[in-house]
């Protein structure tokens, strides 16, 4: 149902103007002239039957929150195609806007009683009956009204899909922003009001900062590689925030929901203590514990909370682009995300464990796996699965510490779409040139769910290229509570290249950075090793200096990568390339301009490991400037076209990406820069010249 100015619903609502759109609805300002005020109505298009029916619960619920944190809902109806929501209109700039327009971030002394309040919302949220999860918290959804007070609010259309077509009861119908979600909604591993909190940390971050966080996924992708978390605490990016509130932020966006503090009012009243007592950093005790004088204390939550319905949230984007499809690099987020690119579409399914007609994770025998020892936990005899070159041969147990995991079976290509589609329709399928591959596996947790661990599986491959499981609702899902010894049938969906082999499964605990890898062979006789030849590779000066920039088509030739620049689109074929692949990209700051560049990077370096390529490697800067630190510009939050990066790579492979960067609007002394986050500048950094 398409909405124009001057359209009337209801006998009331008149369409004034278009306020937000996206692929599944739209929000307007509209003026209800049956009373004559201003207010917002957010349209929803939706055809399911069982997604019609959550609307309507979720519109029922909503119209009954009165908090003064929260926008009022007064109404909800559906007319024609679309389902409507009709909110209280809060007129002005969100925290976003806000945040851009003035340069740098907001004083301490303003942002605390936002964080307050907030915190009071969420609290009242999360203690609702059943509980409600916001599950978009972030600047974009926050405004204040004319008095100065915090609203939270959902009108910028979430990034997320609308929702899966099974079992409705326990799932919201809208998405969330990956640069503020924890690692487990991104997962597709459900959420709790734990999930909100970590949200709300990210964005009280960079309102203090001025820096958005990294997301989770490139903090999880830094733990799997061996890497330092990329997240710096807020006190140490501006000296000016006390060391007790950076250290509580650091707790508040733990990746391990286990970690974050137990309850919003727990959050609450650490951040009163934090902001009273700004010498002494936070202090994190179990529950019911008492803290020391003068220190926050932080209840440490209790796992279990189940995820159900979410608060009002603008219609979601219906994106066909895989961006954030696979986790896939840390996990190789495949096509779309480590959050973008080869991963997780925007379209990760939002209810946790929740699958169209197959059961989440059915408890079977467990005599079909074999422990290495009686002990749980027991490492594995010294050679066996310790390396990709070593792999455990097909149908061995594969054991760390948190599970044993045994597989039981792959289906690949077309039957593997067609069991994705059977399981839940919202499923994409395979771009061109890859395919699905759903690895099947019996798992027995070792310690149950309260441990905080994290079965995180991933392939290698013969491309040299690492796999992590995509966003797909399967048959068996990950289980999101489990008992020591309780065994599972689980489904890792992937995707792959068309006919790809020498497989290898990774066996690992994403949650534990002490757990080493498992490896174990999916095709028969599969290893891969680190090609000799590499060694010969030396780097060259090709691109080092500044003042001789690569051009476009050369190879630069690093420490640890060879990258080719192959293409390069500037200004408004550049935005306009962006905005077909995604509407919600913004448009270039005053006095810059994007340019899109596609990029070839292969991994040279000589370790048994992988590294991360991703978008955030790429920034630019004025060559002729003498301070070149100051003139950096980083990497712009965008959703380029695909093929997308990040990727991971193993020593010889290769893969390509669109990577956008923000230059100074006719600068012809502009450069691109790659500089990997996780390797020395010193040995990667290369300019190239912009044409």
């Amino acid at each position: 149902m398409h909405l124009a100015p001057n359209d009337l619903l209801q006998g009331r609502y008149r369409v004034q103007a278009l306020i937000a759109q996206g692929g599944m609805g739209a929000v307007f300002r509209a003026v209800d002239e049956r009373l004559g005020n201003t207010v917002a109505l957010k349209q929803t298009l939706m055809s399911d039957p069982q997604l019609r029916a959550a609307f309507e619960r979720e519109a029922r619920l909503l119209a009954g929150l009165h908090h003064p944190a929260l926008p009022v809902v007064s109404d909800h109806f559906t007319e024609g195609d679309g389902q409507f929501l009709v909110m209280q209109y809060i007129p002005g700039d969100d925290l976003a806007s806000m945040l851009a327009s003035r340069g740098g971030p907001f004083p301490l002394a303003e942002v605390l009683p936002w964080a307050d309040r907030l915190l009071d919302a969420l609290d009242y949220l999360h203690t609702q009956r059943p509980p409600i999860i916001h599950r978009d918290l972030k600047p974009q959804n926050l405004k204040l009204t004319p008095r100065g007070e915090i609203i939270l609010l959902d009108f910028g259309l979430a990034k997320g899909e609308l929702g899966s077509v099974g079992s409705t009861g326990g799932r919201s119908l809208f998405g969330y922003t990956p640069q503020y979600a924890p690692i487990e909604q991104i997962q597709g591993a459900g959420t709790d009001p734990r999930s909100d909190l970590y949200s709300f940390g990210a964005t009280v971050y960079q309102l203090l900062t001025g820096e958005a966080p990294p997301d989770a996924l490139s903090r999880a992708a830094a733990l799997v590689a061996g890497q330092p978390d990329p997240l710096r605490p807020a006190h140490l990016v501006r000296p000016q925030i006390p060391a007790a509130l950076g250290d509580l932020l650091q707790v508040t966006m733990a990746q391990s929901a286990a970690q974050r503090p137990a309850s919003a009012a727990d959050l609450r009243r650490a951040l009163q203590q934090a902001a009273a007592a700004p010498s002494v950093p936070p202090t994190m005790i179990a529950a019911g514990v008492a803290g020391s004088a003068g220190q926050p204390t932080i209840n440490m939550a209790r796992p279990g909370a189940a995820p159900t319905v979410q608060t009002q949230g603008a219609p979601a984007q219906a994106s066909g682009s895989m961006k954030w499809r696979i986790i896939g690099a840390a996990a190789a987020l495949s096509v779309g995300v480590l959050v973008a690119a080869v991963f997780f579409l925007l379209q990760l399914l939002t209810g946790g464990a929740v699958s169209g007609q197959g059961s989440s994770a059915t408890a079977t025998p467990r005599p079909t796996i074999e422990l290495i020892s009686a002990t749980a936990g027991a490492a594995p005899e010294a050679d066996a699965g310790g390396s990709r070159s070593n792999p455990l041969p097909v149908g061995k147990t594969a054991q760390i510490a948190s599970w044993a995991v045994l597989v039981t079976g792959v289906t690949r290509g077309d039957e593997a779409w067609n069991l994705l589609y059977e399981t839940n329709s919202n499923n994409d399928p395979a771009p061109e040139g890859q395919e699905y591959l759903i690895v099947h596996v019996k798992a027995r947790a070792l310690v149950g769910s309260d441990a905080g661990r994290d079965l995180y599986p991933r392939l290698t491959s013969e491309r040299l290229i690492l796999y992590a499981p995509v966003a797909a609702v399967t048959p068996n899902q990950r289980p999101e509570e489990y008992a020591a010894d309780s065994e599972h049938n689980i489904d890792f969906p992937y995707l792959v290249g068309v006919g790809e082999g020498k497989l290898i499964l990774h066996v690992d605990d994403l949650a534990n950075s002490d757990t080493k890898p498992i490896f174990v062979a999916i095709d028969q006789g599969a290893a891969i090793t680190v090609d000799p030849a590499l060694r010969a590779i030396k780097p060259t000066a090709l691109g080092k200096d500044l003042r001789e920039p690569a051009a476009i088509g050369e190879t630069v030739t690093t420490e640890d990568y060879e990258v080719t620049v192959r293409e390069m689109v500037r200004g408004d074929e550049a935005y306009q390339r962006l905005l077909e692949a995604n509407s919600f990209n913004k448009p270039p700051k005053e006095g810059t301009e994007y340019l899109l560049a596609f990029v070839e990077v292969r991994s040279i370096g000589t370790k048994d490991e992988t590294v991360m390529v991703s978008d955030s490697n790429f920034y630019s800067v004025v060559g002729d400037a003498a301070d070149v630190e100051a003139t950096e510009l980083k990497y712009a939050s965008l959703v380029e076209p695909e093929p997308t990066m990040p990727f991971y790579l193993y020593p010889g492979g290769q893969s390509a990406g669109w990577v956008a960067v923000a230059i100074p609007k006719d600068t012809p002394s502009a450069l691109l820069v790659f500089g990997p986050s996780f390797s020395s500048n010193e040995l990667n950094t290369r300019y190239f010249a912009i044409e």
